[in-house]
């Protein structure tokens, strides 16, 4: 029992050698940068802001962990659920999968995959398409639909998850994804645009103690003209969430890359109110 322990062990150490991530090329490095970009910079919400401080202001410790830490996967009626703060007003929040339609449970649709909605380029049938999702979604009980996703673009013909999107065109996948928002939200149900960015492979896109996340190095015109496009026209049409892929970009990961978050998309370039 022990040797076969060690030998797995030994084997799961010889693929991580064996895998190990390449250097980021000179000139695609983009350090991590701390802290945060404050929100709040737009005029027209400061007022907004001012009643969200006040109202952080009141709450305890708990209630904001609670509302910021999640109660975890498969740990609630949903694939993500938010704790609490009922004394404040703020109510569970239910987060579920996927672009495709309701996860994990009964008398479901499977929706056509956005690459077949693509195909068709009937910029009517998408946002059809985006009401009908939204109304499942809403009849669930579902408050934030996890899609659409137009990460991946689609620059790997064997990507795992291209068919989620509505193709490798950026003019397509924007329009796939402003409409498909603007037909869910018009549902009451917030829509969440998806994986921000270059999140191109499933294979070592994800951290763990053997393997580092794939680094997708994008310099930034590409990123701006290719990748961020079908992101741009989703914020543009009012989208109520987005979220960040688990991939590195051009070194450190998504999460941490505060010039990717401030200056390359969701502030100057798409000038995002908040």
């Amino acid at each position: 029992m022990l040797s076969s322990i060690l030998l797995s062990l030994s084997t799961l150490a010889a693929g991580a050698a064996i895998d190990k991530r390449l250097p980021v090329p000179a000139g695609y490095v983009a350090a991590p940068a701390y802290p945060a970009p404050h929100g709040g910079w737009v005029p027209e919400w400061s007022e907004s802001y001012r009643k969200a401080a006040a109202l952080v202001a009141n709450m305890t410790l708990a209630e904001k962990t609670n509302l910021t830490s999640g109660t975890g996967i498969f740990m609630g009626r949903c694939v993500g659920n938010t704790g609490s703060a009922l004394r404040v007003g703020i109510p569970q929040f239910c987060l579920q999968d996927g672009p495709l339609g309701v996860r994990n449970t009964d008398h479901n649709t499977a929706f056509p995959a956005g690459i077949t909605a693509g195909a068709t380029f009937d910029k009517d049938l998408i946002y059809r398409r985006g009401v009908a999702i939204g109304q499942e979604f809403r009849g669930k009980g579902v408050n934030i639909h996890l899609g659409p996703s137009v990460g991946p673009l689609g620059r790997k013909p064997r990507g795992g998850r291209n068919w989620e999107g509505f193709g490798s065109d950026p003019v397509l996948s924007a329009f796939g994804a402003a409409l498909s928002v603007e037909g869910i939200q018009s549902q009451g149900v917030i829509a969440t645009i998806k994986h921000f960015i270059g999140n191109e492979q499933e294979m070592y896109r994800m951290y763990n103690l053997a393997q580092e996340g794939i680094s997708s190095n994008i310099d930034d015109r590409t990123l701006h003209e290719l990748y961020l496009w079908p992101f741009a026209e989703g914020v543009r049409s009012g989208v109520g969430s987005a979220m960040v892929a688990y991939n590195a970009v051009s070194e450190p990961p998504c999460s941490l890359r505060r010039v990717q978050v401030e200056k390359t998309s969701f502030r100057s370039s798409l000038t995002v109110i908040g």
